[in-house]
């Protein structure tokens, strides 16, 4: 009988062959496991007629799960997904929101391959299983019936009530369905404009797994007219699977400068922004904020000038709601002042259905101005109570640094050097008795007061202690609720995160506990183990590395490696006998996603780290 010795050691891993997750071999949702929804596909258009003036048309579609279980699909449950169809227009460099639908519920899922030949079928349409795709025809989208709100939808989180608001009522030929005014339309008034249409795929496993913000796609069409009736056809490019239609205008004109947003609360919004020069001095700014899905949504979008900027033609643009959406339709007045542009809507707590900006609609803002472009902050107010109440983005603005000695109006230390010259007291100091941008207490007290041991605001634009690192690129603020827009893989963790790719992965683990050998049959050893107090990540993507030596001195070239087991998974076996009189000795490492992924392997006797061979 053989002696076999243990040591261990743990890392978390999520493994990649080929650019592939590796994922669960069933449609269970284990921890660490969500559907991953995607539109797939825009594979059909139905028009359906015209009452008034305006054109009602359908959408149809392809959805397909990339994520590592089934997805939720019962028809009579709050469980299922919801699909939003719009429609938008470039014209004369505006992007702009033309049209919009109800809410086509989903029912009974087929377990198809537009995305994928490796469809792990579900067991019953109520689910789409693991690469699977299901078409819905434009007819089926176009369904009254089957058409709810949005008021009562939640796209941050994929709540909403069931059975919908008016869901099974039916109306007229536009009723509910996707409707563009025909002035919109009509090729003799729109020489030279594009079109698209997107169709966004909202559900609650989805968004619970954060994998929310890769719901929308898009695709171009062309409007035709015949006999005074309108009607659109799909191109034949592709559809461009998991982007919102507003990144359209970016990919057709490369000055467009596209910035996503984080309302901090899990919800995504995207700005895009173009600056024009007009000749004489006088430039055109054009604003797109498209919500994709943010249900705190905004109330004022607020752009600095500089003092004494000459400002005209200030307009605004939104998307009908219809069919009986609760929402106000009330353009937003715009307020020009010495410092800026705002354009707002009524306050929740003034009338809680005031037209703000909610998700699945794109709202446009613009005006001319005798100031060249910079890139500066613009400032997004949030419309539903909480904190923080506003947001800012880095896009293009009038430049507001009048060079002129004196920083004032909305000039900072970041966006005004030049006038940002010790007038407080030290390099780089405004001396307005307000800490802003670009100032921090090291270098301007008289503004910003002394420096503090850690950046104990995460969102205020200063270096509060006075490391270099401001706000979320500071460390001190790795895991602030502030930081969400930094944390790109929904993890919860920002500058820190070692694979901010990944949000499987945010630090390399540590060593793994009490490595146990049991004899199996015959020649057989099992080995368990478990996991690290400091995964580093989620315990489900760890793979273990189990390293087999012939002497404990050496794992390295006296030493392989058995076979990988699996994500998660805490056991080994091996099969191999060392022989009479052979011994064989094991340490167990854990790998993740981490560019340094490979935990320690315990320490020797001495006190020093074991080395130990790389596995496949």
């Amino acid at each position: 009988m053989s002696l076999r010795q243990g040591f261990v050691s743990f890392v978390l891993s999520m493994c990649l062959f080929g650019g592939l997750t590796v994922r669960a071999q069933n449609n269970t949702c284990e921890a660490g496991e969500s559907p991953d929804l995607i539109i797939g596909d825009i594979q059909e258009k139905l028009r359906y007629g015209v009452v008034g003036n305006i054109t009602a048309f359908a959408i149809g579609n392809n959805t397909c799960n990339q994520g590592t279980c089934q997805a939720n699909w019962a028809a009579s449950t709050a469980e299922h997904p919801l699909f939003a169809q719009n429609m938008f227009r470039l014209k004369n460099d505006r992007f702009e929101q033309i049209g919009q639908s109800w809410l086509k519920h989903g029912f009974t899922a087929l377990q198809q391959t537009l995305c994928s030949s490796a469809c792990l079928a579900a067991s019953s349409g109520s689910y789409l299983g693991v690469n699977c795709s299901d078409p819905y025809s434009a007819s089926l989208n176009g369904s009254q019936a089957r058409l709810g709100p949005k008021f009562e939808v939640n796209a941050a989180t994929g709540v909403y009530p069931y059975p919908p608001t008016n869901g099974s009522l039916t109306g007229d030929a536009i009723y509910k369905r996707l409707q563009v005014h025909n002035s919109d339309l009509d090729p003799a008034l729109n020489a030279g404009a594009q079109y698209f249409v997107e169709i966004q795929v909202v559900t609650h496993d989805d968004a619970t797994g954060k994998n929310l913000n890769n719901n929308a796609t898009y695709r171009k069409v062309n409007v035709t007219a015949v006999a005074g009736a309108f009607d659109i056809a799909l191109t034949a490019g592709a559809s461009q699977r998991q982007k919102a239609a507003l990144e359209a205008w970016g990919a057709l004109d490369a000055t467009v400068l596209t910035t996503n947003v984080s309302d901090v609360a899990g919800g995504r919004i995207i700005l895009a922004a173009k600056a024009t020069s007009l000749g004489g001095s006088t430039w055109h700014y054009e604003y797109a904020v498209q919500n994709m899905n943010s249900n705190r949504a905004v109330r004022a979008f607020r752009v600095p000038i500089p003092a004494g900027a000459v400002v005209t033609n200030v307009g605004f643009h939104d998307v009908d709601y219809h069919s009986g959406e609760p929402f106000a339709g009330t353009d937003w007045p715009a307020t020009v002042d010495g410092s800026s542009v705002t354009w707002a809507t009524d306050t929740w707590q003034n009338n809680a259905n005031a037209n703000a900006l909610r998700w699945g609609t794109l709202y446009n803002f613009r005006f001319d101005a005798n100031v060249a472009p910079v890139t500066d902050q613009v400032t997004l107010s949030l419309f539903l109570p909480g904190l923080p109440a506003s947001v800012t983005a880095s896009t293009l603005t009038p430049n507001a640094c009048l060079v002129d000695g004196i920083c004032a109006g909305s000039e900072t230390c970041s966006n005004c050097p030049a006038d940002c010259a010790g007038q407080g007291g030290g390099a780089g100091c405004c001396g307005n008795l307000t800490c802003e941008p670009g100032e921090n207490p090291c270098r301007c007290a008289a503004d910003c007061g002394t420096s503090s041991a850690l950046e104990v605001a995460c969102n205020d634009l200063i270096d509060n202690d006075c490391d270099g690192r401001t706000d979320c690129v500071d460390l001190d603020c790795c895991t602030a609720g502030a930081c969400a827009g930094s944390d790109h893989d929904g993890d919860g963790f920002a500058a820190c995160d070692c694979n901010d790719a990944n949000g499987d992965a945010w630090s390399t683990p540590g060593e793994a506990i009490d490595l146990v050998l049991a004899k199996g049959v015959g020649s057989e050893t099992i080995l368990s183990w478990y996991a690290p107090t400091n995964p580093g990540g989620q315990l489900v993507a760890i793979v273990y590395d189990t390293i087999r030596s012939v002497t404990p001195a050496d794992f390295v070239a006296s030493a392989s490696c058995l076979p990988v087991a699996g994500p998660g998974v805490t056991t080994s076996s091996d099969l191999s006998d060392p022989g009479t009189g052979g011994v064989f000795f094991y340490l167990v490492r854990a790998t993740n996603a981490c560019p340094s992924g490979d935990g320690p392997l315990g320490t020797r006797s001495n006190g020093t780290p074991r080395d130990g061979r790389s596995c496949p």
